[in-house]
């Protein structure tokens, strides 16, 4: 694992209070430097149940999807459920910066936790709330899940063969779309309150961002078509094998994307100029659409000449969008993920070393870095609780052997 260094959060605190749902939210601030605290009941995120596992053995330490999404946190327990656990969370959030919380609506309220209580102890305090509906409306009190939501997002709907059943993206794609919105939102309120001193409270709906996020270029034509005297939205199907097609090459599969007319001389020139495929009719995109059946026919013969490394590097050289369809082996050994040093090796207690996916971005002056494996259930309750709270180990105990950790 790298050094520890400065990161773009790394004078701020974070309390944790999510499960799968909101993992990736605060992981992305802790990456960016955050101290973040994850609390967990005393049996455990139900996270840490999630397959596949190191090893193929379940186990509480082993879950890959909790290990990614919990990297890089100190890890305590805290029973809610009490009086007195609600009292250690209180004097938690005195000196946090940020809460964060996907409980359902009205949860946090029924505990006596709520924003109107917490900012009173804390009002520079930014609590963002992760719900599958919102806190308000006619869908407030639904349950939901990742693929309800993708479901309903509308996205679905894009996804699979035309008169095949829909698709679900592999992982939680809703999950981490609101994950991503609420910490952008929660990096804006953190810039806002060096203005006003001010914390604020940030209301997330996994069915809204899920949209945004997974498929954001249809809600501007949906506003659009709705203005007075505008047409209405035209229905969404699944135009994918005609819009953006995958051919096969020699050596697996690729996707390509020539939309406009500058866009498709590119691919010819990448293909060497095909006779077949120079009319003018081609050129244009409606008719390629309607006759894509016929083109993927004669494409095939051209685009099995060549390797995906080769197509992608003479698209790129061209100006059409050539995209290599990898699988994770491919990815990992990829040249580019190599060249940018995309996996880190990671040791955990339990779960052994591996290479974990790093921080998406790279950064010159405040680099995100990866500090610490995901942390095993409690790891950081004797630091967090006696060492920086200043309770004694005795009181650990009682406090443990009460049902308070």
């Amino acid at each position: 694992m790298a050094k520890e260094q400065e990161g773009a959060l790394s004078r701020y605190h974070v309390l944790d209070l999510t499960n799968s749902k909101g993992a990736y939210c605060t992981k992305l601030l802790a990456d960016l430097g955050a101290d973040v605290i994850k609390i967990e009941r005393p049996d455990g995120d139900p996270g840490r149940s999630i397959p596949p596992f190191a090893g193929d053995t379940p186990h509480t330490e082993k879950s890959l999807y909790f290990l990614h999404r919990n990297a890089n946190k100190r890890g305590i327990t805290l029973n809610l459920n009490t009086a007195e656990g609600r009292n250690i969370l209180k004097k938690l959030v005195k000196t946090a910066d940020v809460l964060v919380e996907n409980s359902p609506p009205d949860y946090m309220a029924g505990l006596g936790l709520d924003y109107s209580v917490l900012s009173e102890l804390n009002p520079g305090l930014i609590m963002a709330s992760i719900t599958e509906f919102g806190q308000s409306g006619p869908y407030k009190e639904h349950k939901g899940s990742n693929l309800v939501d993708f479901a309903l997002s509308g996205t679905m709907i894009t996804s699979g063969y035309p008169g095949k059943e829909p698709c679900l993206l592999p992982g939680s794609p809703a999950y981490d779309s609101a994950s991503v919105h609420a910490s952008i939102s929660i990096v804006a309120a953190i810039y806002m309150r060096r203005t006003t001193g001010q914390g604020q409270y940030i209301d997330t709906s996994v069915h809204v961002t899920s949209r945004i996020g997974l498929y954001p270029w249809i809600v501007p034509n949906y506003s659009y078509a709705l203005n007075p005297g505008a047409p209405p939205p035209t229905p969404e199907n699944r135009m994918g094998a005609s819009v953006y097609p995958v051919y096969p090459c020699k050596d697996g599969f690729i996707r390509v994307i020539a939309l406009t007319p500058r866009q498709w001389d590119a691919l010819m020139r990448v293909l060497g100029n095909p006779e077949v495929l120079q009319t003018e009719e081609w050129r244009s995109l409606i008719y390629r659409i309607g006759n894509a059946d016929d083109l993927y026919a004669l494409m095939l013969e051209y685009t099995e000449k060549y390797t995906r490394l080769e197509l992608f590097e003479a698209g790129s050289r061209e100006g059409v969008p050539i995209a290599p369809i990898m699988s994770i082996e491919d990815f990992y050994n990829s040249p580019q993920t190599k060249a940018r040093d995309y996996f880190i090796d990671v040791e955990h207690p339990v779960a052994g070393k591996a290479d974990y996916p790093g921080p998406p971005y790279k950064w010159t002056e405040t680099p995100a870095v990866m500090k610490r494996p995901a942390p095993c259930l409690g790891e950081h309750n004797e630091e967090v609780y006696c060492q920086e709270m200043g309770l004694s180990k005795d009181n650990l105990a009682a406090l443990r052997g009460g049902g308070v950790l």
